[in-house]
């Protein structure tokens, strides 16, 4: 796994211009009708997790990943990893049912720390964010194997990386100078897997309670990557970027529900569903890469 912790001097104009893009978009914009299927393609299923339409994750550059090619399907493990970390009554962050998003809120104390713990499958990314109103809440990731994925002496409100087992990760919540209010999003794309042979394949998802609906796609560089979005009603558009090198590739203020481009890089690459105006929103995704 490489993975990379992002500091949070670095983060705030990208995170405020996506946060500005996302709701300018989800306010005013308008979505294009929706085009004709792309033909012949494999089928898959998969269970999603859910971004809000008011925040959206950092796009700082990683380290290029070594993903595999979209045509195959990742190896899962046989095993799960000893559970030998826990922290003291964490809360547990659940996702709704088909989201990719998971968040939560409260006042925390200077220097107070707050715990939280989620489950998450191996080689899902993940992108973590805490903000307060000073900017001076901090957080550590911990693995439920004990392996430190940001430490606390770092002192950073942001993470992104590909998680290396299926098993809890848990959260700290570290309290700044003054008690304050604050926000913590996990957000957890849901892997779209090819069948072999296969250079396409379909899902079908929903906005929900009008968040953002996240999927991540292996691929390499070289390849052209095709993505057709039919959203019912016709109320939402695509936002695609790269998690390795965090370059936005199209935004959903464009409005639009097709993507065509020859990829730059070996890497992942988030597609994310946004809905207009906070919408509930059905769609089908279809994603060919050749």
């Amino acid at each position: 796994m490489k993975n990379k912790q992002i500091n949070k001097n670095k983060n705030g104009f990208a995170l405020l211009l996506i946060v500005v893009l996302t709701i300018s978009f989800a306010c005013n914009g308008a979505v294009p009708p929706g085009t004709p299927s792309l033909g012949e393609e494999s089928a898959v299923t998969l269970t999603t997790q859910a971004l809000p339409t008011d925040a959206s994750p950092t796009l700082t550059p990683l380290p290029t990943s070594t993903s595999i090619p979209p045509t195959s399907i990742p190896p899962t493990s046989t095993s799960l990893p000893a559970q030998t970390f826990s922290l003291p009554a964490p809360k547990r962050i659940n996702f709704a049912a088909g989201a990719t998003y998971g968040t939560a809120s409260g006042a925390i104390k200077s220097g107070q720390t707050q715990n939280f713990v989620m489950a998450a499958q191996q080689g899902q990314p993940m992108l973590a964010f805490v903000s307060s109103q000073n900017n001076d809440v901090t957080m550590s990731i911990i693995t439920g194997s004990g392996i430190t994925l940001l430490p606390a002496s770092q002192a950073w409100s942001n993470w992104q990386g590909t998680l290396p087992a299926t098993q809890d990760y848990y959260i700290q919540v570290i309290g700044g100078a003054s008690e304050q209010d604050y926000s913590l999003w996990v957000s957890i794309p849901s892997r779209i897997q090819f069948a072999p042979g296969a250079t396409s394949a379909t899902v079908s998802g929903k906005t929900v309670d009008g968040y953002i609906s996240s999927y991540v796609v292996a691929a390499q560089g070289g390849q052209t990557m095709d993505i057709l979005l039919v959203p019912e009603p016709n109320v939402a558009a695509l936002t695609v970027w790269g998690f390795s090198d965090g370059q936005p590739y199209i935004r959903a203020q464009m409005g639009s529900t097709t993507f065509n481009m020859q990829l730059p890089s070996t890497q992942d690459y988030i597609i994310d569903v946004v809905p207009q105006a906070g919408q509930e929103v059905n769609f089908t995704l279809r994603v060919e890469i050749q």
